[in-house]
């Protein structure tokens, strides 16, 4: 049985709905891009020479991520590729630990955007990258969802693996923990 759909299955984008999906999904991303501004604003992290950009850059795809499950549970498609997945769950990882912290009243202090670690996620990410890839999502989906998750998680992924060559030697890395 092969994994591709077939050309009678209804599509993403189709109808009158498509055109309201897609304001919706960009209202969607630019509120989440305009949040995570704000949160760099109220930081007091855009300065130009941009010395803080990785930690700015991160701030963004957190909300991109926390984005991520609204949009993808919208779209009403069972089936899925390997970018939505990554986009899915570090989305999902990101709202369990924000709701843990509320529930442990920790809301005040929580860095929304980036509750976790960039070597937690992006080591996360790449779990779910590879056990995505062995289970056969990643095929050629050129959707934009596929792409801004592929992206997302090439960034978290390339996060962790910076974060630990950049680790002096007194700092714990995962494998010591």
């Amino acid at each position: 049985m092969s994994g591709k759909r077939s050309p009678a299955s209804p599509s993403r984008s189709g109808g009158s709905s498509a055109s309201g999906s897609a304001v919706t999904n960009a209202i969607l991303l630019a509120a989440a891009l305009a949040w995570g501004l704000s949160l760099l604003v109220q930081r007091g992290r855009l300065t130009w020479p941009p010395y803080a950009m990785l930690s700015s850059l991160a701030t963004l795809a957190g909300c991109l991520a926390l984005v991520g499950p609204f949009i993808l549970f919208r779209s009403g498609e069972i089936q899925g590729s390997l970018g939505e997945l990554v986009w899915l769950t570090a989305g999902l990882i990101l709202w369990a630990f924000d709701l843990a912290a509320i529930g442990q009243g920790q809301w005040r202090t929580l860095p929304w955007a980036t509750p976790l670690s960039d070597r937690t996620l992006g080591l996360v990410v790449l779990a779910v990258l590879l056990a995505g890839w062995r289970c056969g999502l990643a095929q050629r989906n050129w959707s934009w969802t596929n792409v801004v998750g592929c992206l997302l998680g090439a960034f978290w992924v390339g996060m962790a693996l910076f974060s630990w060559m950049m680790a002096g030697p007194g700092r714990p890395s995962v494998a010591n923990l």
